[in-house]
């Protein structure tokens, strides 16, 4: 087990903010500090008007733009132009001095030209620069940072062996010999990512087929003391969407170093209703003798069922 300093989700992330943008500004936020040797930087509320963090007696203005699938292609230098020009009209009313971005990818030169045009005493802090304040604080970042786990090829070729009849699982073995490259794996219901070895030759359902077989979660069950009953259902996410079943890694765009998320959404139904989701919704009827209403039954049934998931997953993470 080991921390991968990765500065994109979900490796990286600020347990008290949801959206990626701002858990950038706020860990952006404690690296300046701990590099600065100070408690003075901090985060400006909304409306920044192109500066997200501040450092008042250095007169520094910082503009934080994060890239939340780490290509440097994404890099939207517009909007970064606008910042600075936005920072430009409150600058006398701030009193910022030096103007300092904050990125998380490697930004090409082409981009460095329009942004230096736009402000010429621009300092820019990319990638790399994170990077080495994390490898100098590794304590104070760990609690940002995801645990990652090596899933050794024997791993998932056990799980092929287990999941697939006989002929196909010989087929897929032979492909992840032949074929091997690393990806990312991450679940939206535990808090560790792998690394695990696959094959770009392998369809999407054979990948999830193996991810299933990895944590053997319990796939329904009835919570009777809430009258309600659960199941679940998987689905591989890249780049945020999720990937058809019958393509191939390849076609899909996997390649070495990719993040998937096994994506794993719990259904739970009453007598009279349906609902499916990661959003507990409302049904419309209550079990006779309850004084709780069908959505704090389903509320409570979900947690309990998330606590087998939990169990599962940590039986795997054991198990390496």
């Amino acid at each position: 087990m080991s921390i991968h300093y990765r500065l994109v989700p979900p490796f990286l992330y600020v347990p008290e903010e949801q959206d990626f943008s701002k858990a950038w500004e706020f860990f952006c936020c404690k690296l300046l500090n701990l590099s600065n040797m100070t408690t003075e930087i901090y985060v400006r509320n909304p409306p920044e008007q192109g500066v997200d963090i501040y450092y008042p007696s250095k007169k520094i203005a910082y503009q934080c733009k994060s890239v939340e699938y780490g290509k440097s292609g994404d890099f939207n230098v517009t909007k970064v132009v606008d910042s600075i020009e936005a920072a430009k009209r409150i600058q006398t009313e701030l009193g910022w001095e030096r103007y300092v971005l904050c990125v998380n990818v490697a930004i090409s030169g082409a981009a460095e030209a329009t942004l230096k045009k736009a402000l010429p005493e621009i300092e820019i802090l990319p990638i790399s620069h994170w990077v080495g304040l994390c490898e100098t604080n590794p304590v104070e970042v760990e609690r940002n940072f995801r645990r990652l786990i090596e899933v050794p090829r024997a791993k998932v070729l056990d799980a092929i062996h287990d999941r697939f009849l006989d002929h196909y699982s010989a087929q897929l073995k032979k492909k992840v010999e032949n074929t091997s490259f690393d990806v990312f794996l991450y679940s939206n219901r535990h808090d560790t990512a792998y690394r695990v070895p696959v094959s770009e030759d392998f369809s999407c359902s054979d990948l999830l087929g193996v991810f299933r077989e990895f944590f053997k979660l319990p796939e329904s069950d009835r919570i009777s003391s809430e009258g309600i009953n659960v199941s679940l259902s998987h689905a591989v996410v890249f780049n945020g969407k999720k990937v058809p079943l019958s393509v191939s890694l390849k076609e899909a765009g996997i390649t070495h170093g990719s993040v998937i998320t096994y994506w794993t959404t719990i259904i739970w139904e009453d007598a009279e209703a349906k609902f499916e989701g990661d959003v507990i919704h409302m049904m419309t009827s209550d079990i006779i003798g309850s004084n709780l209403t069908p959505s704090q039954r389903g509320q409570r049934a979900v947690s309990a069922f998330s606590e087998r998931l939990r169990q599962s997953f940590q039986a795997f993470d054991d198990s390496l």
